[in-house]
């Protein structure tokens, strides 16, 4: 008798030779151990849910939830993100009594064919037919998904909703007077499972509200295809690796796996898609064989690389943030102390009733632009912006420190001492600057006054300046990074308020209000020297101009 054991990307099958060697020693335990084989194949296939094969990533989400009342899962493609949770939002439904879940997709037709169907797949075998009690309704089909978005688990009573993220919106009161979870505390106590959430705080807040009276927990699923959110990057900013996985696809590169979010006070989990045996990873390695570092960031370990909603789409902070080391590109940040190299330019933004900002830039004989620093900067003076919500509200950076112009003089030039540069040009706010104050002075001539001289920045409007500003990050990301296929503009991994201001600055009027300052600044450099930019003066070029035209 011919025996088949079925090919299975996790249960290892016996060799030919093994098998022909077995059948001849014991017949008897070949075919038992054929029938346990396919049989766990065909258990797994019919209840998932008692006899599936987790995943490795679904138990960092199932540490996580240990530890944390939230967790925000970040996928590639196929990485089996969506089953796993559906998977732990139905071990909750099955193993807690009284309970109550809110599932929210992007819509009704992602709510069917995604998020209930998952569900439907992990329903325990007994129950996958019509079930009507009173403590229990079941009602699927795979056209219409569950009957009133929703289904009642009879052995439990436990009630799972499915809505969407455009019911909240049309309608916020739909939440009013749920309390979701169970009473009985434990890591399984999942209240609410957010797939592919592309929204606010607005939803998350009113959640946590509900979810408190049963401490239960929130499990929001994310894949940052196009990008990540500001909802997203509160999590991820200054979050902690806790744990690393080497990327086969990036050289074995080592990227978080498991994070701590100190934000939010919750546990972030990346899920890889080679983890997933079952997700067609070869087919997935072999299409990524060509693209660039970022796309593989993205659709293979679900690492997000840039905000949906920048207004700098070509600005990537693993191209053009750098540091004293080099980076996978082998670019550093420059040593700008010689003057010979390098030609510095100061911006500066009074910035109304907040601190001044200010930027320090240097122009290489090339034509890049490296900004070296930036006032205030976060490590001494905290962040500029923090987003909430329903907007960007101003951080303690931004919180007057009571300088008068005399004051931001000598913090200036303190400033260029440590860093040793001298600038050549600088540059202040042509509106701002430009007010006079009560004794007919505007801050052109006070600062004048103390030897310190700015020039007007132009008055181009912001979407020109925006458009050109873009120039700056352009280059081909499909092709390998060189002397030609570059970014122009390169800033220090200091200045994580101007980065910040990068990445999330989009122009919603005062939403993002707190963010303009610091956006602004780059923007008057850009648009310096009547739209070009500014420029590299050699002592050459410094001689000609005084010669010439008694400027400088």
């Amino acid at each position: 008798m011919e025996i088949q054991f079925t090919d299975h990307p996790i249960l290892v099958s016996p060799s030919d030779e093994e098998i022909v060697a077995l059948g001849e020693i014991d017949p008897k335990l070949l075919i038992e151990l054929h029938e346990a084989h396919e049989g766990r194949i065909k258990a797994a296939e019919q209840e998932p849910l008692k006899y599936g094969f987790d995943l490795e990533g679904w138990g960092r989400i199932r540490d996580s939830l240990v530890e944390y009342d939230e967790v925000l899962v970040l996928g590639g493609n196929r990485s089996g993100k969506t089953t796993g949770c559906a998977k732990m939002v139905m071990e909750a439904v099955t193993n807690h009594i009284d309970g109550h879940i809110v599932c929210f997709s992007q819509n009704a037709d992602t709510s069917v064919k995604v998020q209930q169907a998952s569900m439907w797949e992990m329903m325990p075998k007994e129950f996958k037919k019509k079930t009507k009690s009173i403590e229990g309704y079941i009602n699927f089909s795979m056209q219409n998904g569950f009957t009133g978005s929703s289904f009642i688990f009879p052995d439990t009573r436990t009630r799972v909703d499915f809505k969407t993220y455009t019911q909240f919106s049309n309608n916020q009161t739909i939440l009013e007077g749920f309390e979701f979870g169970f009473k009985e505390k434990s890591s399984s106590n999942i209240g609410a499972w957010l797939d592919e959430y592309l929204g606010d705080e607005t939803l998350v807040n009113t959640l946590r509200f509900r979810l408190a009276t049963r401490d239960s927990k929130m499990v929001i699923g994310f894949t940052p295809i196009h990008g990540y959110t500001p909802f997203v990057a509160d999590y991820l900013r200054g979050a902690e690796t806790l744990a690393t996985r080497e990327a086969e696809l990036l050289n074995n590169r080592k990227l978080p796996i498991y994070q701590y979010s100190p934000n939010r006070d919750a546990g972030v989990v990346y899920l890889h898609s080679d983890e997933n045996p079952f997700g067609g990873y070869n087919r997935i390695k072999k299409d990524l064989e060509t693209s660039t570092d970022e796309q593989i960031l993205c659709r293979a370990y679900g690492y997000p690389v840039r905000s949906v909603t920048s207004l700098l789409p070509m600005f990537n902070p693993a191209v053009n943030v750098l540091s004293d080391r080099p980076n996978k590109y082998g670019m550093v940040f420059p040593d700008m102390s010689d003057n010979t190299k390098y030609t510095i330019y100061q911006v500066v933004d009074p910035a109304g009733r907040r601190n001044f900002t200010a930027i320090w830039a240097g122009v290489s004989k090339t034509g890049e632009i490296y900004i070296q620093k930036e006032f205030p900067d976060r490590d001494n003076y905290g962040e500029w912006a923090i987003f909430g919500e329903p907007k960007w509200r101003e951080g303690p950076a931004s919180k007057k420190i009571g300088y008068d112009v005399a004051g931001y003089v000598d913090l200036f030039r303190e400033i260029e001492r440590e860093e040793k540069i001298n600038p050549f040009e600088r540059i202040g706010d042509c509106r701002y600057f430009a007010r006079e104050n009560e004794n007919n002075d505007d801050l052109f001539t006070v600062f004048a006054d103390l030897d310190m001289h700015f020039i007007p920045s132009s008055g181009v409007q912001e979407k020109e300046g925006i458009i050109a500003l873009d120039q700056w990050f352009d280059y081909n990301p499909d092709a390998n990074i060189d002397l030609v296929n570059r970014p122009k503009c390169y800033i220090h991994e200091s200045c994580g308020n101007l980065i910040d201001s990068l990445i999330n600055y989009n122009a919603n009027g005062k939403s993002d209000e707190a963010l303009k300052d610091f956006f602004d600044l780059i923007r008057y450099l850009r648009t310096a020297n009547d739209g070009r930019g500014p420029d590299f003066v050699s002592k050459e070029d410094l001689t000609v101009r005084k010669v010439g035209s008694g400027g400088y």
